[in-house]
């Protein structure tokens, strides 16, 4: 008989009677370690604020296209408001009162100075000097060129004669009836009258043109002088100051019947019929100024268009003055020192990533947002951003079209990485 395997087993009791030991030995592990994991739980539920909805403003990213510009106030002004000014100094009388409309060329005021009479006065008082000076020596030269011509016409008399007492001497010399020395003394006689002639036909050619010398230096003295009288009486015009175009007195820069210093500001003449636009630009906007830029302005209601033509070299109270044109209809009623609201364009792209304008912008430096997604929970990413308008900035990382982002201040929960958006 082959023996069993009975010697080789042990009896093992139940473990029925040490379940409800073990059950509680384990109820008692899990109270410990949530008890441990209390304050773990609670530090990441606190890590994730709970944000009202109602105090935020969301905005979905977009695509299209996106201008750089800036917003700017001015007045519209009249393209042509010329300032008169004084051309001497004198008394000044105003003829024409602001707001009173003038045509080109009419009296709008006069200078009085006496100062400029006197001079006047005395300058015609040398012109007639030199006059007389020039009457007295042209019958100076007519007296000088008779004595000359007379010196001239004895010296004449006198080859004459000496020539006829040659003739005869040669004859008388070739008969023998005159002596050698005779003959040769009337030889001697036709040289030296020769001579005498040559001589006195030279003073005459040189008399003349000394003459002529003397008459022209006298006609430059006398035109010199009818120049220096009549910049004089140019300039006495000059005292009636008349209207450089057709318009409206603008203000008087002097008080009527002042004296005025030469070159002073008298008044300005407005031309009603071309206007531009003049726009203060904050000092920030300076290094993107140039000729040229687009200008979107609002007159009245109407929107307008033009460019910019003109910028200040100079900055005044953090503004750069900037002239503009402004492209209207005629029919459009624009009127002097009218407000305007105008964008000026700087930069211009097409087919970008962009998303409403917001204090979020500021909040982060920027460089982060809170993208809310379809659990209403927001998460910061990291995002960077390129040129803006007035309305929008573009967005060149981290977004994607349609995505919602937070564009409102980031203050209460810019430390959290991740937020719950309640409703």
């Amino acid at each position: 008989m082959i023996a069993g395997t009975q010697s080789q087993d042990e009896v093992i009791q139940s473990s029925k009677t040490n379940r409800p030991f073990k059950q509680l030995l384990l109820l008692a592990l899990a109270i410990i370690l949530v008890y441990l994991a209390l304050p773990t739980l609670s530090q990441w539920y606190a890590s994730v604020p709970d944000v009202d909805g109602k105090n935020l403003v969301i905005a979905p990213v977009l695509r299209g296209d996106l201008v750089r510009e800036a917003s700017v106030s001015g007045k519209v002004v009249a393209a042509n408001a010329p300032k008169l000014f004084s051309s001497e100094t004198g008394k000044i009388t105003l003829l024409a009162k602001p707001g009173e409309a003038v045509e080109l060329g009419q009296l709008v005021a006069r200078l009085s100075s006496p100062e400029l009479d006197a001079e006047i006065k005395q300058q015609e008082s040398t012109l007639e000097q030199l006059n007389i000076n020039a009457s007295r020596g042209l019958l100076e030269d007519k007296e000088a060129q008779l004595e000359l011509e007379s010196q001239m016409n004895a010296a004449l008399s006198s080859l004459n004669v000496a020539r006829r007492e040659q003739q005869r001497a040669e004859i008388a010399f070739g008969k023998q009836i005159l002596s050698e020395v005779d003959w040769m003394k009337s030889q001697d006689t036709l040289t030296d009258a020769q001579r005498f002639y040559r001589h006195a036909k030279k003073r005459g050619e040189l008399a003349r043109e000394r003459l002529t010398f003397e008459t022209r230096h006298r006609e430059f003295l006398v035109k010199k002088q009818q120049l220096i009288l009549d910049e004089l009486k140019r300039r006495h015009q000059a005292l009636a100051i008349t209207a450089p175009l057709s318009g409206v007195v603008g203000n008087w820069l002097v008080a009527q019947k002042n004296t005025v210093a030469a070159n002073s500001e008298i008044m300005t003449i407005v031309d009603l019929s071309e206007y531009e636009a003049e726009l203060s630009v904050p000092e920030f906007y300076a290094d993107d100024l140039g000729l040229g830029l687009t200008v979107m302005m609002k007159v009245g209601g109407a929107d307008v268009s033009g460019e910019i033509i003109a910028i200040s070299p100079e900055i005044k109270d953090n503004l750069v003055k900037v002239r503009a044109t402004i492209k209207a209809e005629k029919t459009m009623a624009l009127r002097q020192n009218q407000r305007i609201n105008a964008r000026i364009e700087f930069e211009k792209k097409t087919d970008v990533l962009m998303v409403k304008r917001g204090a979020f912008i500021g909040a982060l430096g920027g460089k982060f947002a809170y993208k809310v997604g379809e659990d209403n929970q927001g998460r910061k990413i990291a995002i960077s951003t390129g040129i803006s308008s007035l309305d929008y900035i573009e967005l060149t990382f981290g977004l994607k079209e349609g995505e919602q982002v937070i564009i409102s201040d980031y203050q209460d929960f810019s430390a959290s990485e991740q937020i719950n958006i309640s409703y």
